[in-house]
């Protein structure tokens, strides 16, 4: 257990309880509009699948919902599956992040 100071610090590192993400993409092209990712510490709330859902979708712009709503989509992977530096597109037949060259 965490011994916690009056101020609601730690007295060391904390391990997060649960981790997340949420890639929200077009399903025709797999393009990728917005990857959230959730990180719940002990002691928080942990909101829903749907409402995490929910909340990756409205970091999309305005714009782009209005163009793509019909063909937005979430996919949920796992955190380390994402690696800084990579690009991405989802293949929305298998639900999976793939791999694509850098864009020029």
């Amino acid at each position: 257990m965490l011994s916690q100071d009056p101020l609601g610090g730690t007295d060391g590192p904390v391990e997060p309880e649960s981790r997340y993400v949420f890639v929200v993409y077009n399903r025709g092209s797999g393009a990728i509009h917005h990857i959230h990712q959730v990180v719940n510490l002990p002691g928080a709330e942990v909101r829903t699948r749907e409402q995490m859902e929910q909340t990756a979708l409205g970091y999309v712009s305005p714009e782009t919902r209005e163009r793509e709503s019909a063909d937005l989509a979430v996919l949920s992977v796992p955190h380390h599956q994402l690696e800084r530096g990579k690009f991405y597109r989802v293949d929305h037949e298998r639900q999976v992040l793939a791999t694509v060259e850098r864009p020029r």
